[in-house]
């Protein structure tokens, strides 16, 4: 199965999993830096939007108009006056969300957002930075997609673009079509796979009592490309 995924930098991803049943909601996250300040930014649909702000019992309760014209919605994180706030941006069929640290107030995050455009794509939005705000230099652009298997069985595939573009095949690990397969140290809580290509770095992930060999023979045959 393929799919294509915009990254919130205007990267895109194209992922073929020849082994999934089916490639639902993947959720693009990058982080923005302005003043040594950092807030993390993820894409994603109303679905997705909406499981984001249930796991933390919030709601997007207010709206401010953004210098580009969008509509800024926003709410206390988990309801809670003490805490940061929620917030959202629709852009096309999909929603730009996240939240900020409790010393970030609305005005400061709007200032933060008048330095980013945001452009919506079929696959995913893409946010055009100016001015001071920057793309953070410790923190690189991910897509976590979920992979749906046969009879039930799934994991979590943790995409991560690469800086460099090398692959270090150092190590226990196989070549295969897709780059180089490892798996985790033994010594790992939660065991995972390991896929690096050129322009990505690939995490499987089982999820509850999975199975992290299923999760590597999947990726055995996982590309990734810059497309």
């Amino acid at each position: 199965m393929r799919k294509n995924r915009r990254l919130l930098n205007g990267d895109l991803l194209t992922l073929q999993v020849p082994d999934a049943a089916a490639l639902p909601g993947s959720t693009a996250i990058s982080v923005l830096s302005l003043d040594d300040h950092e807030l993390e930014v993820n894409s994603g649909t109303a679905a997705d939007l909406e499981f984001y702000l249930s796991i933390s019992g919030s709601q997007l309760t207010d709206e401010v108009t953004l210098r580009d014209g969008s509509a800024l919605r926003y709410g206390r994180h988990g309801a809670d006056p003490a805490s940061g706030f929620v917030f959202a941006v629709a852009v096309g069929e999909h929603h730009v969300y996240g939240f900020t640290v409790p010393t970030m107030d609305i005005e400061t995050l709007t200032s933060y957002l008048a330095g980013v455009t945001f452009r919506p794509h079929e696959d995913g939005p893409t946010l055009e930075l100016s001015g001071s705000v920057t793309w953070s230099q410790y923190r690189t652009h991910t897509v976590a997609q979920v992979v749906d298997l046969s009879e039930g069985q799934g994991f979590l595939l943790d995409v991560r673009r690469t800086r460099t573009g090398d692959i270090a095949r150092d190590g226990a690990g196989m070549e295969v079509p897709g780059g180089w397969l490892t798996r985790s140290s033994t010594e790992e809580r939660h065991a995972y796979a390991v896929l690096e290509a050129t322009d990505f770095v690939s995490y499987g992930i089982p999820g509850n009592q999975g199975d992290v060999d299923l999760v590597a023979t999947v990726l055995s045959g996982v590309t990734t490309e810059l497309g």
